[in-house]
């Protein structure tokens, strides 16, 4: 690990006194100001460390992403790198820090034995890509696929070349599957997409719902809530942005989705794309008061984004691509996200926003089988243990 010139040893041993008194916001703050004054990879690793403690999901990782830049050939760095990404459901990007890890592991280190079960499991997810890679290179249009045009088998071929050359990309170069030929948008027409005029028309019972969730969660599931908070920054301003899953990466989460039949049964009739461990996706998206959601971009222009705006005080605003608009209650946006956009709520009470994503209206039902068989990852040793245990 790197040595820590110009430090501070006085921060650290700050730092190391509030732990052990319990006081693990006031380490986390110390350990930050250690790093701002001299960056080095053994203090991001603590730093990073003690965020994820606090729930901080997001801080953490910008702290191991640091951390990994300036040493990214340290092993424990990396693996803590793919754990908050997997943590956060990015599962592609946290493939990449796996294979770091992997790749970097020392063969003969007697290592601790929680941080070799987490060596396994990256080792079990390094695997699960090499699968998939195989797959991808064997893969030919069989089936209803024959039918692909020529042009769009073309597309289909590219991006399969696309997603192939993302699998070896670095572990701190963020995943993008691009679908040739589409052009970059800002928003849809939203009344054009399956489904969404029955969203619209249903959004009181949607929003009664999300109350009803949120009151029995924050009691037993205020824990498992908290770890899905993620803090952004702006401007020296910090903001919080929370989710409640009801579909996660084409799984659904039953323990949120069951409190929500009507929500659930209405959004069957989108036409929502199968992208393996990226889509389906359903959530509550709650942007919590003088809060901003930094600008960033998706993972695929394969889907667009669809927002229903469920509680929207005023000073609240979106902007994609330059274009701002605002969020009406019971009126559906919809939106390309590979496009960057960015959110925010300066009023004093929280937004809410029922997201879901559906398939790019450009692509013909043909492109979509064959991009849906092109994602399609393989299972987990966990997943193939329930499909036996069935």
């Amino acid at each position: 690990m790197s040595s820590r010139p110009g430090l501070s040893p006085s921060l650290i041993d700050q730092a190391d006194a509030a732990m052990a008194r319990g006081d693990v916001r006031q380490a986390a703050s110390l350990l930050e100001l250690a790093a701002q004054r001299g960056r080095d990879s053994t203090t991001l690793l603590r730093l990073a460390t003690v965020r994820r403690s606090l729930g901080d999901i997001a801080g953490a990782t910008r702290a191991a992403e640091a951390g990994v830049d300036l040493s990214p050939r340290n092993f424990l760095m990396s693996l803590l790198l793919g754990s908050l990404r997997e943590a956060a459901s990015a599962y592609h990007a946290a493939e990449r820090a796996y294979r770091f890890a992997c790749a970097c592991a020392p063969p003969d280190m007697a290592l601790q034995p929680r941080i070799e079960q987490q060596l396994a499991h990256a080792r079990s997810r390094v695997a699960m890509a090499k699968e998939w890679r195989q797959a991808l290179l064997e893969w030919h249009p069989s089936g209803d696929l024959l039918a692909l045009t020529p042009s769009e088998e073309r597309r289909i071929r590219h991006f399969r070349t696309n997603v192939l050359e993302n699998l070896d990309a670095d572990q701190l170069v963020p995943p993008v599957f691009i679908v040739p030929g589409l052009r970059d948008k800002r928003y849809f027409e939203a009344g054009s997409f399956a489904g969404v005029n029955l969203l619209e028309r249903d959004t009181d019972e949607i929003r009664n719902e999300f109350h009803a969730l949120v009151e029995h969660c924050w009691g037993d599931f205020a824990v498992r809530l908290a770890g899905l908070r993620h803090a952004e920054h702006d401007a020296g301003r910090v903001g919080s942005w929370s989710m409640i899953p009801l579909v996660r990466n084409g799984r659904v989460v039953e323990e949120f989705a069951s409190r929500c039949p009507r929500t659930m049964a209405v959004t069957r009739e989108l036409d929502q794309p199968e992208l393996g461990l990226i889509s389906p996706s359903l959530y509550f998206s709650v942007l919590e008061p003088n809060s901003r959601i930094a600008p960033h971009t998706g993972i695929t222009n394969a889907r667009v984004i669809l927002h229903l705006p469920l509680i929207v005080p005023d000073d609240c605003g979106f902007c994609v691509g330059g274009e701002t608009r605002s969020w009406e209650e019971g009126r559906a946006m919809v939106f390309d996200d590979m496009t960057t956009h960015e959110a925010w709520n300066d009023s004093d009470r929280m937004r809410v926003v029922l997201i879901a994503d559906l398939w790019r209206p450009e692509l013909s039902k043909r492109e979509r089988g064959a991009i849906a068989e092109l994602m399609r990852y393989p299972e987990s040793p966990e997943d193939r243990e329930l499909a036996s245990a069935r």
